[in-house]
């Protein structure tokens, strides 16, 4: 394997996260978490606290306090699923204009990063991280949380999709 290679896409991956990471950061004004949050719970409707602290790989005492913090800003709703042990969230008007936002944010940050190719060098880009991303992992949580910034209706792979629509099945 290329060593430089190695090198600079591991240097690449950190630049990429740091530039989502500021830039939803920015928007919200508050740590990655609460933007990643805001991402996750509109992409699952009606997720569960538990569900959302595996996916964010957060503590349970601290996805409820990152909840708490989100239904005190008029963010998310808490409502009550038909198991009475498990409470649903749902994302207000207000959390749902963030997290287009936070999405647009998004966009601007990696666009930046992409300037110097041409339309061709993107494609080509787009091809070769598609592939890549086929072996980055086998779990839902995993996936979930190296995906908690993506806008599903802009992504390529089929998996990512077949989840989220299995997921509006069942809701």
């Amino acid at each position: 394997m290329n060593s430089q290679l190695i090198n600079l896409i591991g240097a690449s991956a950190i630049a990429i996260s740091d530039s989502i990471q500021n830039a939803a950061e920015e928007t919200t004004g508050n740590t990655a978490s609460f933007p990643s949050a805001l991402v996750i719970i509109e992409r699952y409707p009606s997720i569960t606290v538990d569900l959302l602290a595996q996916y964010l790989q957060l503590s349970q005492s601290g996805a409820a306090r990152l909840v708490e913090r989100l239904v005190n800003q008029n963010l998310v709703e808490r409502h009550q699923g038909n198991d009475r042990r498990f409470i649903h969230l749902q994302l207000t008007v207000a959390g749902k204009a963030m997290v287009e936002q936070i999405q647009q944010a998004k966009v601007e940050a990696v666009s930046n990063l992409l300037k110097p190719l041409t339309t061709q060098e993107q494609q080509q880009l787009l091809s070769l991280l598609s592939k890549m991303a086929e072996q980055y992992s086998s779990t839902e949580v995993v996936e979930e949380y190296i995906c908690r910034f993506c806008d599903i209706d802009k992504c390529p792979l089929p998996p990512c999709k077949e989840r989220v629509e299995a997921w509006q099945e069942k809701g």
